[in-house]
């Protein structure tokens, strides 16, 4: 059939429409970066660790979902004087979706605490660090979630922490929400890197 003005109008106008549909799913539906929110930050002398976990390793079953789904034990040192809190959040950036899988956020830790202990309450205030407080994760609850991934390939955790300027009236429940609730506010970062897989 030959193409007349008409037809070559219709096609012309669904590339458009492919087009501009194929832009904003790029816009809209991308991941957000696989990385640490302030990368910038990776040099700061400050240091985390956890007694109960290796970086770059398996994470135990105790602190994941398939078994007693309790938070892990951090210790962190070389923090600026400046510090007026803490915020530390586990995130999983292979989790399906647009955004990170947020798991844990606890924030407005004070600037003379240099730990959180294991097995923290899912509540809002945390009794054992005064003035701390968690936040609600991507499971819907506060406090600590442990990973829960799909069967397949293993999944990467996150785990940071942030040295701020300022104390945060409130932690938002989604990782673009906290970049820019931090943004221009961090002194120092770091973290470690634990996988686990079903």
């Amino acid at each position: 059939m030959p193409f007349t003005t008409q037809r070559i109008a219709v096609l012309t106008l669904c590339i458009l429409l492919l087009t501009a549909v194929g832009m904003t799913g790029a816009r809209f539906g991308a991941k957000a970066p696989r990385r640490p929110i302030y990368p910038s930050q990776k040099h700061s002398p400050m240091t985390l660790r956890s007694p109960a976990l290796k970086n770059n390793h398996v994470m135990p079953k105790i602190f994941t979902a398939d078994g007693a789904d309790i938070s892990p034990p951090l210790v962190w040192h070389h923090a600026p004087a400046k510090t007026k809190t803490f915020l530390v959040i586990m995130f999983d950036p292979d989790a399906p979706g647009p955004m990170p899988f947020l798991h844990w956020v606890v924030f407005n830790i004070p600037p003379a605490v240099r730990r959180l202990p294991e097995n923290l309450p899912r509540s809002k205030r945390i009794a054992a660090v005064a003035g701390a407080e968690q936040g609600p994760n991507s499971f819907g609850h506060r406090g600590y979630g442990g990973p829960a991934p799909p069967p397949g390939p293993a999944h990467h955790y996150h785990i940071e922490i942030y040295s701020l300027n300022r104390r945060l009236v409130s932690a938002p429940n989604c990782f673009r929400c906290l970049q820019h609730a931090i943004a221009g506010h961090v002194l120092a970062a770091a973290g470690l890197r634990v996988t686990y897989g079903r």
